[in-house]
């Protein structure tokens, strides 16, 4: 049961991302071009998202990869494209708020990845051979 809710949730995340990465693509239109981070950021975000999307289906890809490995990895480089909106703006300090709050997302989806949950969730999500 909580695996479910939490891969619903997962979906819902998902989707937002992508309205998120694909709304600021259709806003700065060609000018995304001109500003690559920014670019990147949005790229690493909607990718974030479909990894989410993938993780909430059962398919092919989750038969294949534990879908909480493809939440892990979503949770990746959802924390990578954080630091990236404040590179350019000058803002130090917002940067490294970026950067501790993407590191700590980014270490969440590494325990998933690497370690099945066992320290983000207290046990390993493996436990039952998924």
């Amino acid at each position: 049961m909580n695996e479910r809710r939490n891969r619903r949730l997962g979906a819902v995340v998902g989707v937002v991302l992508l309205l998120v990465a694909g709304g600021g693509l259709v806003l700065l239109g060609t000018d995304a071009l001109d500003a690559p981070l920014l670019l990147a950021q949005l790229a690493l975000m909607g990718l974030a998202g479909v990894f989410d999307i993938v993780a909430a289906t059962e398919t092919q890809l989750t038969d294949r990869w534990a879908w909480y490995r493809w939440s892990g990895a979503g949770n990746v480089l959802l924390g990578l494209s954080l630091p990236l909106g404040f590179a350019e703006s000058g803002g130090l300090f917002f940067l490294l708020l970026a950067g501790v709050g993407g590191l700590s997302l980014a270490a969440m989806g590494v325990d998933m990845l690497a370690f099945h949950g066992q320290y983000t969730r207290g046990e390993r999500l493996d436990r039952t051979g998924s």
